[in-house]
């Protein structure tokens, strides 16, 4: 992290972030290491490096305790793998034992592929809607710093665009300039040809930011998913909620749900809102295999209904799953 010396923490990605708070502890050399979901906002070359620094402590002799939905990059690392349902260990596998369980058994047990050489894309049309979004010659500035330069894409009705590229690359304010929550742009943003500004984005457009805590507001799940629009419709809100598996949680405070259920809240809300142009920053971070389809199921009805919907991701099985195509930022 000797790139990051100097930089202001609060201005770092994600992922930057989470090397930090790696390095940080590691200064302390402890004995034992507890991490959460630490390959959540990592892109794939950072957890590869994960994947280095998981071996280097193993081999200092230390203890590495994971709780982890990804488990590609653990199956040549992890010793043990301790299967928890419903609150009790109900297994211990090896490696070996994990990677010979049928690909079906382990979708039923909800967990994520363990080899992505094994994963493959959905074959999805081409788009050929109607063009609705354009944008012509769009730079983006960070204090008086270039992010990117020379944006131009077009997307059409019911698409679903993939973001890519490494951690830092620019791709969350990429997002947020769509949405028309990022002010220092350049160039021109049109919708079925009529050019918006950023109030007009903001009005259009919603998004799913990549910490959900920061858009959670009501005192239950179920007044969420009505929160702030005018004359919501009970019908879809019940359908959505049975959808997504938060029908048992509707009288629950958001605050009190664990994180993937938090983010599977957060999407609940941009079915629910209307808005014609979807933004998901890191939708499936923290997420399990059932909760992940679940999702992306989500996402193809929402493609079905016409929106035009872009997908900010490290997620390799969620981008075979649900994108038409892929936008690469470097």
């Amino acid at each position: 992290i000797q790139n990051l010396r100097n930089r202001n923490i609060f201005e770092l990605s994600g992922g930057e972030k989470q090397k930090i708070a790696f390095a940080s502890v590691y200064a302390m050399n402890p004995e034992i290491y507890l991490l959460d979901e630490p390959s959540s906002n990592l892109d794939m070359t950072s957890i590869q490096e994960l994947a280095g620094h998981l071996r280097l402590i193993k081999a200092q002799g230390k203890t590495v305790l994971i709780a982890e939905h990804r488990l590609y990059y653990l199956m040549d690392i992890a010793d043990r793998i301790v299967y928890l349902d419903n609150g009790r260990i109900t297994n211990i596998f090896t490696p070996e034992e994990l990677r010979r369980l049928p690909q079906d058994m382990r979708e039923r047990m909800g967990l994520r592929a363990v080899d992505l050489q094994e994963v493959l894309p959905l074959t999805c049309q081409p788009a050929s809607g109607k063009e609705m979004l354009k944008l012509c010659d769009v730079a983006l500035h960070y204090k008086e710093r270039s992010i990117l330069h020379n944006i131009n894409i077009s997307a059409t009705k019911g698409e679903v665009i993939g973001v890519v590229g490494h951690n830092g690359a620019g791709k969350t304010t990429f997002s947020r300039a769509i949405c028309g929550l990022h002010k220092d742009c350049e160039g021109q943003f049109l919708w079925e040809g009529k050019p918006m500004d950023r109030k007009a984005r903001l009005k259009r457009s919603y998004m799913v930011m990549q910490d959900v805590n920061y858009e959670l507001f009501a005192d239950s799940v179920e007044a969420e998913c009505s929160f702030g629009i005018r004359n919501p419709d009970q019908t879809l809100i019940n359908a959505t909620l049975e959808e997504l598996g938060l029908a048992p949680y509707r009288e629950r405070h958001p605050n009190t749900l664990s994180g993937g259920q938090k983010q599977r809240v957060a999407v609940a809300v941009s079915m629910i809102c209307g808005k014609d142009l979807l933004v998901f920053d890191e939708p499936t971070s923290g997420l399990d295999f059932d909760s992940m389809t679940q999702v992306a199921g989500l996402i193809r009805r929402l493609s079905n209904m016409g929106k035009v919907i872009f997908i900010v991701t490290h997620d390799f099985e969620f981008v075979c799953r649900t994108c038409s195509r892929v936008l690469h930022f470097d």
